[in-house]
């Protein structure tokens, strides 16, 4: 039995959740996948997995061994990463996913930089809202931001997003300044939809007092270009991305309301699988882009 290779095998069908899924990832057959983990339990003499019909789950002792071997596998891999960078240049695909706002404002605009230094790696950037399974689709990267809910993941913080209230000069002269955030529920609003199908709440702070507001809005978008345009347009007061909106803010086509109250800043992460991160094409196009959002001054962690 090829030892690095059965624990490699086993750290997929973990991350993946079934034989099946994990033995497409790795372009093998099903039935060497089950073998090289059966192999591996028989030599260390212990059950790693619990094997239903439909998926796999980790034993105590399988995730303890898996927490190590990650780590070790990860060893091995940065010892060959930086053995191959020494002799050639990164090259090949790297499939990213973020959502639009980030792909189009921050990501694109500078593609031309990564390219000028990177000529021999491609990037395949998938730009949605959808939350897209890392794993099961052979993506290297997402780049997200909220909270990070995948626990088998390696999340790096590369950057956060302010949010800020705005309107067009247009619909304050019609509508009136909102003097507190709950003066928004007489006025016209714009939603933002979320993965969870639901619209974003409006949150605010002040003073150590935290509200949010799940609001009865006159219109809901799904994309963050278009929640832009709504706002530009004059349909309603929204809570935009302040990466996305410096530009009209800076033109005078929106104007910051409620400035009393501080809104949300969110972290964004890069998020990628442990036993992947150190391929020499997907880091270098990690380090590029965290050095991409530390340089934007609406995206720098802070």
């Amino acid at each position: 039995m090829d030892r690095i290779a059965a624990m490699n095998v086993f750290v997929r069908v973990v991350e993946a959740g079934t034989f099946t899924k994990a033995a497409d990832t790795l372009d093998l057959p099903n039935a060497t996948v089950t073998r090289l983990v059966q192999q591996l339990e028989q030599e260390l003499q212990v059950r790693l997995l619990h094997r239903t019909t439909r998926r796999v789950s980790v034993t105590p002792e399988g995730a303890t061994y898996y927490e190590r071997i990650v780590r070790l596998l990860a060893e091995l891999s940065d010892i060959e990463s930086t053995t191959r960078q020494s002799m050639a240049k990164p090259s090949g695909k790297v499939k990213v996913e973020t959502v639009p706002g980030l792909a189009n404002t921050v990501i694109i605009p500078a593609l031309h930089e990564f390219y000028r230094e990177y000529p021999d790696v491609d990037i395949e950037l998938g730009a949605s809202h959808r939350h897209a399974d890392l794993i099961g689709e052979g993506i290297d990267c997402v780049i997200r931001a909220g909270s990070v809910n995948e626990q088998l993941m390696v999340a790096r913080r590369i950057g956060s997003v302010a949010f800020m209230t705005c309107a067009t000069p247009g619909f304050i002269k019609t509508h009136g300044l909102p003097k507190t955030p709950e003066d928004l529920k007489e006025l016209p609003t714009i939603g933002m939809m979320t993965a969870s199908g639901r619209p974003s709440a409006f949150s605010f702070e002040r003073d150590g007092e935290a509200l949010e507001l799940n609001l009865q809005h006159r219109l809901v978008v799904g994309d963050s270009n278009a929640y832009i345009a709504a706002c530009c347009a004059g349909l309603g007061i929204a809570q935009l991305p302040v990466y996305a909106a410096a530009d009209a803010l800076r033109d005078g086509r929106l104007q910051q309301v409620l400035k009393d109250w501080n809104n949300s800043v969110t972290p964004i992460h890069v998020l990628y699988a442990p036993n992947r991160f150190l391929s020499a094409k997907v880091r270098v196009f990690i380090d590029w882009v965290a050095a991409l959002f530390e340089q934007h001054e609406e995206l720098r962690r802070g």
